[in-house]
């Protein structure tokens, strides 16, 4: 198949982000969606990563239209606004698929896949000493003489060592553990009679998986699924957390309060699937069903992370159609301390362009005519410009210009800004795209 060049621009890259800001105004939950990839491929099943250095990396799996044939592509971006042109870091003439992306403690890199190169479908690794050089080191070993192992799904423990869930195909999931993502058990711990077997662990030493099986008499007819565990070898029985017999690709993950997040697709009365989410405070019982990102065709496959600054990243593929999918990404929340609990809110805080080049200027009106502070973040929660409102306000209706600067007067780069108003009980949220 062959496909024109892509080169990723600033203004490409924030195609969708610019539209929807333009087109609606900016509470928080005006969520700023890119689209990082545009070819005449199918991309999909992004695995999303913070770097130890703050950055963010998505590895994900380039198809043809037979869904026969794939590649891994890697993309690296500083704040999700911006992501560079999709390269090519696996490429055999087999067909690799599923990438699961892991950091270790020395800032090495591991991706995890399956792949029919040898002959059936196995867990392979490619790894990597800086994320851009990347070396094949073939099958993981995983103690079976079998084929048809695939699916994998890893995570790094608070020790530096790795679990992973995988599926035998019509056979349940499993799960391994590693020292060092070289070499793994061979126990073949079997822990659920599903696919499509994700895990996390919690910080306070709980393990969440995420599965499906069927719940009806068709193939389709599909449900998510949940256990828990405090040591990998002993579960939970399972937790139904889906009823509609259409829901597909669960991923679990721990939210900065604490409590667990699950991201899944479903479909209401066929096709396409749009991304639904849960939250849970044991990773058990499941509330809130809540569709955030309502869309017209197809969004699947979400690979969720909870960030340093404690907002939630999203990477997914979405498109009219499922062989049409283009990777995108989202950051749902605002960090950790932009937003707080406060009686009443604000009247109003807006923006007088967004996205905008050079300034934008704020404007809001307060109940009690006094505003305290203007606090500027960028994407990472790090406080960028701090204003003393006591000495700019002047009434119920006021009015300031940030000019892209921090607070020694260095320009920043452009990326997405959360701005914060506190007037004592009252605060006011919003954000916004710088461009340059």
């Amino acid at each position: 198949m062959r496909t024109r060049t892509v080169t990723a621009s600033l203004p490409a890259a924030l195609l969708v982000a610019i539209v929807a800001a333009l087109l609606i105004p900016c509470p928080i939950h005006a969520y700023d969606i890119v689209q990082i990839t545009d070819d005449a491929y199918v991309n999909y099943m992004p695995s999303l990563l913070q770097k130890e250095d703050g950055g963010l990396m998505i590895v994900f799996e380039r198809l043809d239209s037979s869904f026969a044939a794939g590649d891994l592509l890697l993309t690296l971006s500083d704040d999700g606004s911006v992501w560079t042109a999709p390269q090519t870091i696996v490429a055999t003439a087999g067909n690799e698929r599923h990438p699961s992306l892991v950091q270790l403690t020395d800032g090495s890199y591991q991706v995890y896949y399956l792949s029919d190169e040898t002959g059936g479908y196995r867990i392979h690794l490619a790894t990597s000493p800086d994320g851009v050089s990347w070396t094949r080191q073939g099958v993981v070993n995983l103690g079976w003489s079998t084929e048809d192992l695939v699916n994998p799904t890893v995570c790094r423990e608070s020790d530096g060592s790795l679990t992973m869930t995988y599926d035998y195909l019509s056979n349940g999931g499993y799960i391994a553990h590693s020292e060092d993502g070289l070499v793994w058990d061979h126990d073949r711990t079997n822990v659920s009679t599903g696919a499509l077997n994700r895990i996390m662990r919690h910080s306070d030493g709980t393990y969440v998986l995420s599965y499906q099986r069927r719940t009806g008499i068709w193939y389709y007819q599909i449900d998510i699924f949940t256990k828990t565990s405090v040591d990998r070898l002993n579960w939970s029985g399972e937790n139904r957390v889906t009823t509609n017999m259409n829901s597909h690709d669960s991923f679990p993950l721990e939210l900065a309060d604490g409590n667990y997040g699950l991201y899944y697709a479903v479909s209401n009365g066929g096709y396409p699937y749009d991304l639904y989410t849960r939250t849970s405070s044991d990773g058990s019982s499941w509330q809130g069903e809540d569709n955030w990102l309502p869309y017209s065709g197809w969004d699947t496959e979400p690979h969720p992370v909870t960030l340093s600054s404690g907002v939630v990243a999203l990477a997914w593929p979405r498109g009219p159609e499922q062989d049409e999918t283009e990777i995108h990404f989202v950051l749902l929340d605002p960090p950790t301390g932009i937003e707080g609990t406060f009686e009443e809110p604000l009247t109003s805080l807006s923006l007088s362009s967004n996205p905008f080049r050079g300034s934008v200027a704020l404007s809001w009106t307060v109940p009690d005519g006094t505003a305290t502070e203007l606090l500027i973040y960028d994407v990472a929660g790090r406080l960028v410009r701090a204003y003393d409102m006591r000495a700019h306000d002047r009434g119920a209706r006021a009015r300031l210009t940030w000019d892209g600067t921090d607070t020694n007067g260095r320009g920043v780069s452009s990326g997405v800004y959360f701005f914060r108003l506190a007037a004592g009980d009252h605060s006011a949220t919003a954000r916004a795209v710088l461009l340059k």
